[in-house]
């Protein structure tokens, strides 16, 4: 199975990414844009991992329940590096830092591999993107919908190829506490 473990999006972050999106769609001639369900925070991608040997990420997730949710924000819109990935750059704090690194710490010492590159969060909203226009011209007409909200879901997800699409079907999830509670 292909597993991922993420943070789930709250419907009104979903509906505002999915607002700009549509705005993007404006001025595309191609892409694949993600389906407002299927948008999340990646915070490890763990590629495939047996069955047997799921309980062992869950063991990991478990044990960073105690932290605080992260309160997440879409700072703007950026290309990644290849210039065919569109996403929402999600502001860093030392919440989403932590939850990120203590994760990431506990898969490692159940023996998952994981990145040790600089983690930049973001949402990614069109894969294989074409536009019109320069994507510089193409942003200063999509608004950016940031209003901050906490990411109480901390939820491992499959990978599931349905056709030509892909759907992230949620295995196990544990909630974290927001910081007021």
């Amino acid at each position: 199975m292909r597993v991922f473990v993420a943070l789930e999006l709250p419907q009104k972050a979903k509906d505002n990414l999915e607002r700009s999106s549509r705005q993007f769609a404006e001025f595309a001639d191609g892409g694949n844009f993600v389906p407002k369900e299927n948008l999340h925070l990646t915070l490890h991608f763990l590629g495939s991992v047996e069955p047997s040997d799921l309980i062992y990420v869950q063991s990991a997730m478990d044990s960073v329940k105690d932290l605080p949710a992260p309160s997440l924000a879409v700072m703007q819109f950026a290309m990644q590096r290849t210039g065919d990935i569109v996403w929402a750059k999600i502001r860093q704090s030392a919440e989403l830092t932590e939850l990120h690194d203590r994760l990431g710490e506990r898969l490692e010492a159940n023996g998952f591999e994981v990145e040790h590159r600089a983690y930049r969060p973001h949402v990614t909203l069109i894969r294989k993107k074409s536009f019109t226009l320069p994507f510089s011209e193409v942003t200063k007409n999509v608004q950016v919908f940031n209003m901050p909200f906490d990411a109480t879901k901390l939820t491992l997800f499959e990978s599931v190829f349905e056709g030509k699409s892909v759907c992230y079907r949620p295995l196990y999830t544990v909630e974290l506490k927001v910081a007021d509670e």
